[in-house]
C-alpha cells in the first residue's frame, strides 16, 4: 500500500449559496431592540407568575404601591450615547395567548394591530440595567383577574428610531437568574384588620419573551459569507468530487481537511471574541428546496482574527458524501459560525486561496 495526497484548488466547488438564517426566536439568551447590519428587532415579554404574593399567609395582604420592570443589559450595538424605547400594551384579549415556547410568526400575526402605545423611555447606552415604570392598574389587572376574559400578553418593545443601533438585553431563559428581566414591585403589607404590618419588595420573574426580527440584507451567491446576529450561513455544492473516483475499490481514505483564508477586507470580527465553523453535510431532493435534513458534525479550530487560517477535518462528511450513491441525496456542505444569536461577528472567505486536502491510501494489487 501506498500513501499520497492530493490537492483540490477552490475550483472543486461547484456553487455557493447563501441562505439568511432567521434569527427570531424563543427562549434565546437575549432579547434584542433596534437596528444594527440590516437587523430590525423588537421582542414580547410578559410577567404572570405571582406566586410570591399568593403564597403569603392568610394574615398578610399585600398592597402595590409601585411597579417597575427590571431589564439587565447585555451587549450595546452602535455608536449613539443614548437611545429610547417605546412600549407598546398588547391587547388583554384571550385570543391573542402566547407563551414561551409559542410559534413566533403565528404570534407576530396575531398582535398585528392589537397593541396600543403605553410610553416612551430614555436611557445611556452605559447602562447596565433599566428601570421602566409600569402602571400600577395593569399590574392590579395581572395579579387579581387572570380570568376567561382577560389575559396578561405583556409588552411589545422596540426601539424609537430607526437610527443604527441595538441594544441586547438578557433574556428569561439566561443562564444565571440574577440577570433575568423582573417585575419589581413595592409593596406595603397589612394584616386582616388592614393594618400596615411593614413595606417590602417583591421580584416577580418574567414568564415569557419572545424575539422578533427582520433582516433587510441580500447577499450575491458569488461570496462565500457566514456571519451571527443577522445570520447568514453558506452551502457549497461538491458534485465533482461526488462524481470522483478518489474512493475508489483501491484507495482508502485517510484524511480531508478543508483550509479557508479569509477575506481581511470583507470579515469582522470584534476584539476579543473567538469564533469556529461548524460543517454539517446536507441532503435535500432540490438545492433550492426549504426542507434541508442535516447529518454528520465538524469543527474548525478557533480563530479570532482576520488573518487566522481555518481548517477543518470533513474527512467522515466527505466519506459519506463520495460513497453513498446520488440517490442518498447527499447534495454537499453547509457552515455556519459559533454563537449565532448573541453576537455580530462576520467572515468571508477568500475563495481562491481555498484548498482541500486529501490524504489516502492506495492499495497495490500484488
Amino acid at each position: 500500500m501506498a500513501l499520497d495526497t492530493l490537492f483540490y484548488d477552490n475550483n472543486y466547488i461547484n456553487a455557493v449559496k447563501n441562505i439568511n438564517f432567521p434569527a427570531y426566536g424563543n427562549q434565546l439568551l437575549e432579547n434584542k431592540a433596534g437596528t444594527f447590519r440590516d437587523l430590525q428587532t423588537e421582542f414580547l415579554i410578559k410577567f404572570t407568575n405571582f406566586n410570591l404574593l399568593n403564597s403569603l399567609p392568610d394574615t398578610l395582604v399585600p398592597e402595590i404601591i409601585s411597579a417597575d420592570m427590571l431589564l439587565y443589559a447585555s451587549a450595546y450595538h452602535g455608536s449613539e450615547s443614548s437611545f429610547s424605547l417605546d412600549l407598546y400594551f398588547v391587547d388583554p384579549d384571550t385570543a391573542l395567548i402566547w407563551d414561551n415556547n409559542s410559534k413566533i410568526g403565528e404570534v407576530e400575526t396575531r398582535i398585528d394591530g392589537r397593541t396600543s402605545y403605553y410610553g416612551n423611555f430614555q436611557f445611556s447606552t452605559a447602562a447596565d440595567s433599566l428601570l421602566i415604570p409600569v402602571d400600577r392598574e395593569n399590574v392590579l389587572d395581572w395579579y387579581q383577574r387572570p380570568d376567561l376574559a382577560y389575559q396578561n400578553n405583556g409588552f411589545l418593545i422596540r426601539k424609537s428610531n430607526d437610527d443604527e443601533g441595538l441594544i441586547a438585553f438578557y433574556s428569561q431563559d439566561y443562564t444565571l437568574s440574577a440577570k433575568r428581566p423582573k417585575l419589581r414591585l413595592q409593596c406595603s403589607l397589612r394584616d386582616s384588620n388592614a393594618v400596615f404590618v411593614k413595606d417590602t419588595t417583591f421580584y416577580i420573574p418574567a414568564a415569557g419573551d419572545l424575539q422578533f426580527t427582520e433582516s433587510l440584507s441580500v447577499l450575491p451567491d458569488s461570496l462565500f459569507y457566514l456571519s451571527q446576529g443577522n445570520i447568514f450561513r453558506s452551502y457549497i455544492m461538491l458534485d465533482s468530487l461526488r462524481a470522483d473516483t478518489l474512493l475508489g475499490k483501491d484507495r482508502l481514505l485517510n484524511k480531508a481537511e478543508q483550509t479557508f483564508v479569509m477575506h481581511p477586507f470583507e470579515t469582522d470580527i470584534a476584539a476579543g471574541d473567538t469564533l469556529f465553523l461548524t460543517a454539517r453535510l446536507f441532503r435535500t431532493d432540490h438545492w433550492e428546496s426549504d426542507s434541508i435534513a442535516y447529518t454528520y458534525t465538524a469543527y474548525s479550530n478557533t480563530f479570532s482574527s482576520p488573518e487566522d487560517t481555518i481548517r477543518i477535518d470533513i474527512s467522515q462528511l466527505l466519506q459519506y458524501l463520495v460513497a453513498n450513491p446520488p440517490d442518498k441525496n447527499y447534495e454537499g456542505i453547509f457552515f455556519f459560525l459559533n454563537n449565532e444569536y448573541n453576537a455580530f461577528n462576520k467572515i468571508t472567505i477568500h475563495r481562491p486561496l481555498s484548498r482541500l486536502e486529501i490524504i489516502y491510501t492506495k492499495v497495490v494489487n500484488e
